[in-house]
């Protein structure tokens, strides 16, 4: 692949940031999930008796406290009863898989919440043991597993415990450092809590250290936001994701206690994203597009540079497998015949796991132009690049013929200088990666024509 520089905020204005900024899916799969309707007969899970690698991911909805911006499904609790209930559902739901699903490596495990250390020592003991009995569970520096903590509430000794069952990888919700802002959000965190809990995770062997940044929350501004950054630097985890709050309280009732006067304007957010995105580059991180940032040594930027990224519900990987199985209330699951996704009510999904063993209730079954256009925008996301032979050769048809509505929409971000092609590739430049989401949403056949652009989250 040839490497696209990174790009800094010099190479941009706002008025080009405003004109591509508005509502875009993210692209953890395509179809996106709010597309997906009850299967009926369908079963793509059937596709799963003949892989050769699969991920998995478990979601764990509990949380200690309700942090206003969050749009997660998930549960706030102190009764740690609810959660050894669920973990029991947990354990149900994998037996099904017991005959489904081939056992073959596990090349990514992701615990995603909720708050997946909100679980004790114990219990995650029992999680990991429990998914073993089922599916083929492999430590060591080969495959990725992975856990996002809450710095508030993480312990020592339970990175002791995450060590000792094979995971690898650790991201901390930083979100902010500013405690105005946290106030704002219910989520006050010193930066003294991370870099004790930094340096022990370092101390453990964990190969790669994530943070999670957000801007344009309540109280933000370009000032206060290079602090938290020049903290962070400071600190210096191998990844960062820094994500666009997307500000939604007819949606997410958590957000209604947000006070709206506070978010920032959104020339003041798109000014936010230009110096975070120059004062991380400058201080030495890759832009791997989207909102992605990674060190050069760490390897999600190696597999970048590499062109072996790829892209699944969790964001960037750069452990692909076949399949996924997602277990837990919410939890989305893939095969190459399509998508099945369980109930998110926590009663609901519990109840029918007792039933039928099972909370699937709704999915997608892909047909051909689904499996090219889910090729098309991967290759976009991931190697910001498409070769359009092997798209035609896909497609069975000219690439200009079959995809000459797209090219259409495509045509301003060619003339901002955010693509070019040649005869064989269309590529995504520099100041492009800004803008990977537009340039995939044009190859969406179930975007275009439709009311339903204001249900996704801003690209800035």
């Amino acid at each position: 692949m040839t490497h696209v520089p990174n790009t800094t905020a010099l190479d941009l204005s706002q008025e080009l940031l405003s004109r591509y900024a508005g509502p875009c899916p993210r692209y953890t799969s395509y179809p996106t999930a709010d597309r997906f309707a009850p299967l009926g007969d369908a079963a793509p899970w059937r596709a799963l008796a003949d892989i050769r690698s699969l991920s998995l991911y478990v979601h764990i909805p509990f949380c200690h406290s309700l942090c206003y911006f969050c749009a997660c499904n998930k549960v706030i609790t102190h009764q740690y009863g609810l959660a050894s209930s669920y973990l029991e559902q947990l354990l149900r739901e994998m037996h099904w898989y017991r005959d489904r699903v081939a056992r073959v490596p596990v090349t990514q495990l992701h615990l995603g919440g909720g708050t997946p250390t909100y679980v004790s020592d114990g219990d995650l003991r029992r999680l990991i043991e429990g998914l073993g009995e089922t599916f083929d569970l492999r430590a060591g520096d080969d495959v990725e597993y992975s856990i996002e903590a809450d710095p508030r509430t993480l312990e020592i000794d339970t990175l002791d415990t995450l060590r000792e069952l094979g995971f690898n990888r650790l991201s901390l919700g930083i979100q902010d450092f500013n405690l105005e802002v946290q106030r704002s959000i219910n989520r006050i965190c010193s930066p003294e809590q991370v870099a004790q809990l930094t340096s022990a995770a370092r101390e453990r062997g964990f190969g790669s250290i994530s943070y999670d940044l957000i801007y344009g929350l309540p109280r933000q501004d370009v000032a206060s936001l290079q602090r938290t950054l020049d903290r962070v630097l400071e600190l210096a985890p191998d990844r960062i994701a820094l994500y666009h709050y997307a500000h939604l309280p007819h949606r997410f009732k958590a957000q209604r206690l947000i006070d709206s006067d506070l978010i920032p304007a959104p020339a003041e957010k798109i000014a936010m994203q230009l110096a975070a995105v120059s004062r991380l580059t400058k201080a030495g991180y890759e832009f791997l597009g989207m909102d992605h940032f990674a060190l050069p040594g760490d390897e999600l930027a190696r597999a970048s540079r590499e062109g072996r990224l790829a892209r699944n519900f969790q964001g960037y990987t750069l452990m692909p497998a076949d399949a996924l199985v997602g277990l837990g209330a919410s939890a989305v699951s893939y095969s190459r015949d399509g998508y099945w996704q369980n109930l998110h009510r926590l009663k609901e999904y519990a109840l029918a796991v007792t039933e039928r063993g099972t909370a699937t209730c709704r999915g997608w079954l892909l047909d051909g132009d689904d499996r090219l256009r889910q090729w098309v925008i991967g290759e976009l996301m991931c190697r910001l690049r498409l070769d359009k032979d092997e798209a035609a050769r896909r497609a069975g048809a000219p690439f200009e013929t079959y995809f000459s509505a797209e090219l259409a929409r495509l045509q301003p971000m060619f003339d901002d200088g955010l693509l070019r092609q040649d005869d064989r590739y269309l590529k995504i430049t520099g100041p492009g990666r800004w803008f990977v989401r537009n340039a995939a949403a044009a190859f969406d056949r179930y975007l275009h024509g439709s009311e339903t652009e204001a249900r996704y989250s801003r690209v800035l």
